[in-house]
């Protein structure tokens, strides 16, 4: 075996794996407050473009940076331990923004609530996994990829709205009412510490934290962790310029593209749950991501393709975001079978958010370039046209191992 448990619970604690799931997604609601009212920002802080963008890549690259790292962490705190400190960190944060009158604490807030999110990224998973039999590791870990899509579409919906009522830091107030809910929720979780996954190797290796990064090594770690970049690629290549193009469509208002636009981010949440419940079928784990990002790129293609109705290519970013919504519980899931103990688990989740926050760093970027030369839509197929051939190549790059069984 991979690892031996030693507190196994008997049966999953399925409440506590919402509770992580409802974590993550507390702190994903900074992910869709900002983008949300940078307009609004930048008027009254007095924000150039160039500063606003500061503020909307601030969680990119505390992430491209940081998050392989902290997983570390957990050579010292429990997964819960770990999350604990992540909301108070988030909490923290939005504290800070809410006296801003300008960029430099306004970016310290978003700095402060990266790391508060990032912690949260590589514990709640081990918390997961501590709190579930053998049997539904995989479900659980698939379950937990929809913290993201749906604390940032909440995010997208409920920012604007409550700005109109009252400003921004009533929004940033009340964002902080479910963040500090999970924090009690996880406090009076204690009891979950005493379920810790250990293993030979996380145990021989305690004392060299360092040593758990040899689980980077593995060629399957890899794979999964460049379809995660090419799948946040695609999507928040759409997600970003989705407003911009539905601005061109007649008879929609500037609430019906906030609404349009949190729709799309709202559609990858079926797709993360088709996803969990087919690998909970015994669909192939390569074959589920590369069908997921190959129909990805197809809706891309076809959304972008020159004289479209803009009601078809808004459908297709629909198709888009739900279908490529099935690669991520595949993706995450897999650290269960390439990691030995809670650290190495932390440590994988931090890589696949690292490289994930790369490609939607990325995607918007390269969408800008092709738009460059004469700004028509359709030069944005490429890009897609790119995304499926990357999809076949990683699909090609996959040998199953002897027997033809995929590793779980």
């Amino acid at each position: 075996m991979s690892t031996l448990i030693s507190h196994q619970p008997q049966s999953t604690r399925w409440p506590l794996v919402f509770l992580a799931i409802f974590a993550g997604a507390s702190g994903a609601l900074c992910l869709g407050k900002v983008p949300a009212v940078l307009g609004m920002l930048r008027s009254e802080l007095g924000l150039t473009l160039v500063e606003a963008s500061y503020l909307a890549s601030a969680f990119n690259t505390l992430a491209i940076c940081f998050s392989l790292f902290l997983g570390l962490l957990l050579t010292r705190w429990s997964g819960r331990q770990t999350g604990v400190v992540g909301l108070l960190v988030i909490v923290t944060g939005g504290a800070l923004a809410l006296p801003a009158t300008g960029l430099a604490m306004m970016l310290l807030s978003r700095i402060v609530e990266g790391i508060g999110f990032l912690l949260i990224s590589v514990a709640m998973p081990a918390f997961i996994v501590a709190v579930t039999r053998e049997e539904d590791k995989r479900l659980a870990l698939s379950l937990w990829a929809v913290n993201l899509p749906l604390g940032a579409a909440v995010g997208m919906l409920l920012t604007p709205w409550l700005t109109a009522q009252g400003g921004w830091r009533l929004a940033w107030l009340i964002l902080m009412i479910p963040q500090l809910s999970a924090l009690l929720l996880l406090l009076v979780s204690r009891p979950a510490d005493k379920l810790r996954v250990g293993g030979p190797q996380s145990a021989a290796n305690a004392g060299h934290p360092l040593r758990q990064l040899t689980v980077l090594r593995q060629q399957a770690l890899w794979r999964y962790g460049l379809a995660f970049t090419l799948y946040s690629l695609m999507l928040w290549a759409l997600f970003v310029w989705l407003p911009t193009m539905l601005q061109g469509s007649p008879g929609v208002g500037q609430s019906q593209i906030a609404l349009l636009s949190a729709l799309a981010v709202v559609a990858n949440i079926p797709g993360n749950l088709m996803g969990a419940w087919l690998l909970r079928r015994c669909v192939a784990r390569d074959r589920l991501i590369s069908w997921a990002l190959g129909l990805m790129a197809l809706c891309g293609m076809l959304a972008f393709w020159p004289g479209l109705s803009p009601w078809w290519a808004y459908g297709l970013c629909l198709a888009l975001s739900l279908s490529g919504g099935m690669a991520p519980p595949a993706i995450l899931s897999s650290a269960q079978g390439v990691s030995q103990g809670p650290v190495q688990l932390a440590i994988v989740q931090g890589f696949f958010v690292q490289l994930a926050n790369l490609g939607q760093l990325l995607g918007p970027l390269l969408l800008a370039t092709l738009m460059t030369d004469n700004g028509h839509w359709g030069n944005a197929r490429w890009l897609f046209l790119g995304g499926l051939l990357l999809a076949i190549g990683l699909y090609l790059w996959h040998r199953p191992p002897v027997g033809g069984q995929e590793p779980n």
